[in-house]
């Protein structure tokens, strides 16, 4: 500062003031030589100009500081050194301080850091005059930068000192989504309005009755052999649909360097529906209800929750409905035996508890593996890397302090659902398969109901051999050649090894690309040499689907250049989309043939029978003619 009267400069900086005098600052004041100044303030001639600190540009004037700092370097003191900025996401671009880069976010939430004082430190130092104020120096900590796992979601400015989320996002690293917006592909997209909600849970609805009633259809008639065997074929090209999405969304939520075009993000729900993951169809509720948003745990209690209720239910049906058989069964005496009945009972409630643990096994494993301690991610907040959290990669509001009981509760699902589950399959279709070819000759390479021919003549085709399986049974291993009864277990085994690893690594992870890229070959490799499969579209479908997964893995592992990001969104997408397509098309011209086939047999029984009917006016005719004559 300047004092008043007859006082000499006091500030530090580039200048110094060799007499007294009342006049202006700029009148009565002297520069120091470029790269020097005046150190403790109160400079009194050219000799009280020293060389500035470490890290200064020494080449231009000095000015209101101990010059100013490089490019690239920072400083806390004004008329101190200036330190170079080795920290990632970190700007130090010609402005003597610290802020964050675009793409980063920092907390300043910890002992030692003050964002208020650092903020009026700034403002001292883009004043360049003699008015200055007292806070020359800030003396606490800046906080470390981490990359934001979608860097669009953090777009702070060039001088931003607080992280700027983009519009729907806050929280840790902007993950997460304000109200009114929901979760896609970790995209917030704004709430659809009401009629649009109710819509679409009126659709979700529809199609899970319609999925029932053509299940429910498929096992009733058991003497319409032919409607089973095109259901049946539906129902294995849908499985392998399911496993191929169950698997890709898993991999979408986690990748996070395919930049996906805004038009194309509704994907995102599509491929939530697709992979039967209720955790993920759910989300959206939160647009009727805040209340309604789930987080890790909930999902987990209710993953866990869901198989014990589900077992208990089917038990507590059986119950029943062997109770009002009996009570039935004695006012009026049923043709059917109880234990007929009973044995038809256990085998429906059986396929459908196997039916829905399946299709749901990869999410509810996904909640077991998200709540391990190596799915959570720690941060240290200052440089010195003193003050650390521990918070939960699939939710970073949770801090994984408080899991501890989470943990053990984890590795108890994994140990009773996670590996139990497939073992029981497995030891329930070794039992049955050992049954069914103890009646009969030595299985041959290739059976006799496998299909080598026309794969949609076969989709529409009247035959139908095979033996009188459970129906769960049919539902595992329909598609698989005989010998190969057990491939449905290692395909559960591939997705949740796969699952495992995003979710537990996370993508970022280089183990988890490695690992990644070596189950898809391995998996690859295992079905181009055996084969397993009866029908060779299937075979190709599967070949397929796990090619697109492995072109998923390698250009998530390439370094697309950022003008190619929208080219190369569309391209994964379209890769994504045609397993699907190519499915539909198939099951929509079989069915259309199927349909133009009943169509003709109609027709042309109507003209027989017509002709028939005309034989006999005639033939009727004929005889009374006769009649009168005789």
């Amino acid at each position: 500062m300047v004092t008043r009267g007859n006082a000499y400069l006091s500030h530090a900086g580039g200048y110094y003031q060799d007499k007294i005098g009342t006049s202006s600052f700029r009148e009565r004041s002297k520069q120091c030589p470029n790269g020097s100044y005046v150190k403790e303030g109160g400079g009194k001639s050219h000799l009280d100009c020293v060389a500035c600190p470490d890290g200064t540009d020494k080449i231009v004037f000095a000015g209101f500081r101990a010059c100013f700092c490089l490019e690239n370097y920072a400083r806390t003191d004004r008329y101190g050194p200036c330190q170079i900025c080795l920290e990632k996401g970190a700007n130090c671009s010609g402005k003597d301080y610290k802020s964050i880069q675009p793409g980063f976010y920092w907390n300043w939430n910890f002992l030692g850091a003050n964002i208020t004082n650092y903020k009026k430190f700034i403002n001292n130092l883009n004043i360049e005059n003699e008015t200055l104020d007292s806070n020359t120096i800030y003396r606490g900590e800046i906080p470390n930068a981490f990359l934001c796992p979608r860097q669009s979601n953090c777009f702070n400015s060039q001088d931003d000192l607080e992280v700027q989320c983009s519009s729907g996002y806050k929280g840790w690293l902007c993950s997460k989504c304000r109200e009114n917006f929901y979760s896609v592909l970790n995209y917030c997209l704004p709430c659809p309005n009401s009629v649009w909600l109710y819509t679409e849970l009126t659709v979700i609805i529809i199609c899970c009755v319609v999925v029932y009633a053509l299940l429910h259809r498929l096992y009733k008639t058991e003497n319409n052999r032919s409607e089973r065997l095109f259901l049946n074929k539906v129902i294995s090209r849908g499985k392998i649909v399911l496993g191929f999405y169950q698997v890709v969304g898993e991999f979408f939520a986690s990748i996070h360097d395919v930049n996906w075009a805004k038009a194309l993000k509704f994907i995102g729900d599509f491929v939530s529906v697709i992979e039967l993951n209720i955790f993920r169809m759910i989300v959206k509720p939160k647009c009727f209800n805040a209340k309604l948003q789930l987080n890790p745990k909930m999902e987990f209690v209710i993953g866990m929750v869901f198989p014990l209720t589900l077992l208990s239910l089917s038990f507590t049906l059986f119950c029943i409905m062997t109770a009002r058989y009996k009570f039935k069964n004695r006012l009026t005496r049923s043709s059917e035996p109880f234990n007929i009945y009973t044995r038809k009972l256990k085998s429906k409630l059986l396929a459908s508890v196997v039916i829905l643990l399946f299709v749901t096994y990869p999410p509810t494993c996904t909640t077991v593996f998200q709540l391990y301690p190596r799915a959570c991610q720690t941060f240290c907040l200052d440089v010195k890397n003193t003050t650390c959290v521990t918070l939960l990669r699939s939710d970073y509001d949770i801090h994984c302090k408080d899991l501890k009981t989470y943990h053990i509760f984890a590795y108890t699902g994994t140990a009773v659902y996670v590996i139990g589950f497939p073992v029981v399959l497995f030891l329930l279709l070794r039992n049955k398969a050992k049954r069914i070819f103890s009646h009969g000759p030595s299985e041959p390479l290739l059976a006799k109901n496998e299909e080598t021919g026309d794969d949609l003549q076969s989709l529409v085709s009247d035959s139908y051999s095979n033996r009188a399986n459970p129906i769960w049974m049919d539902f595992l291993c329909e598609n698989y050649k005989p010998r190969f009864w057990y491939w449905e277990i290692i395909e559960l085994t591939r997705k949740v090894t796969q699952t495992i690893l995003i979710t537990v690594l996370g993508w970022e992870h280089k183990l988890t690309v490695l690992l990644t890229i070596a189950i898809s070959v391995l998996y690859l490799t295992l079905h181009a040499r055996y084969m397993p499969m009866k029908s060779t579209f299937e075979q190709q479908l599967q070949m397929f689907s796990l090619t697109a997964l492995l072109a998923n893995v390698l250009v998530a592992t390439m370094d697309v250049p950022e003008e190619y990001g929208d080219e190369m969104s569309v391209a994964v997408i379209i890769l994504n989309v045609l397993v699907i397509v190519i499915v539909a098309a198939e099951i929509f011209l079989g069915l259309f043939i199927r349909l133009r086939r009943i169509a003709v047999h109609k027709t042309i029984f109507n003209l027989v029978m017509s002709c028939k009917n005309a034989v006999w006016n005639m033939n009727g005719k004929y005889r009374n003619i006769s009649g009168r004559d005789l």
